[in-house]
């Protein structure tokens, strides 16, 4: 159903090979349901990591570990920049399209079904959960037939979409506000 990878280990150590800077996903940029790319750090790797690592568009990240509340968040890479890799906190999760879609299991990460299996399974030391990969691979997921997969993703897509317009509405209503109460108030 998927290829599932953790990440690169910070400050593991490398000898006598040629080391490139590039962006990582860390496990502050990996919410529930989206990415943030507000802050995106850099880490030196080599051609070879750059290969095992390197995300692509519709790659799925899921948190390792965190607040309990937190444990197997995940989101989809939709636009990842150039070379961008991730690190070993996170599973990169390449499905296999013909069987599962990314935006219906990005979707499903986010049901309370996949939050309680993560939470039973998760070791708990003084308030931290962690999940591994044998617990993620075993993770029970609901696979209606692709058809009905597109449908929801589709139906996905148009909501983000209208959010997206909302939004961009509410920013233009704000500025016109404080336009406004600049005129008005000085």
């Amino acid at each position: 159903m998927a290829d599932i990878v953790s990440g690169i280990t910070k400050g593991r150590k490398v000898k006598n090979k040629k080391l490139k800077e590039v962006p990582y996903m860390a496990v502050s940029n990996v919410k529930d349901g989206y990415i943030d790319w507000s802050t995106v750090k850099k880490i030196d790797v080599t051609d070879e990591e750059i290969s095992r690592y390197r995300l692509l568009k519709d790659d799925v990240l899921i948190t390792e570990g965190g607040d309990p509340d937190k444990v197997g968040r995940g989101a989809i890479i939709k636009n990842p920049l150039e070379n961008c890799i991730h690190q070993n906190h996170i599973f990169r999760v390449r499905l296999n399209k013909l069987i599962v879609l990314p935006v219906f299991f990005a979707e499903y990460l986010q049901h309370q079904k996949s939050k309680r299996y993560f939470l039973s399974c998760a070791k708990q030391t003084t308030g931290i959960a962690s999940i591994n990969m044998k617990q993620l691979k075993s993770l029970p997921v609901l696979l209606p037939p692709i058809k009905l997969q597109r449908q929801f993703s589709d139906f996905i897509q148009q909501v983000e979409k209208a959010k997206l317009s909302v939004k961009q509405s509410l920013d233009k209503l704000e500025t016109l506000k404080k336009s406004l109460m600049q005129e008005y108030f000085g």
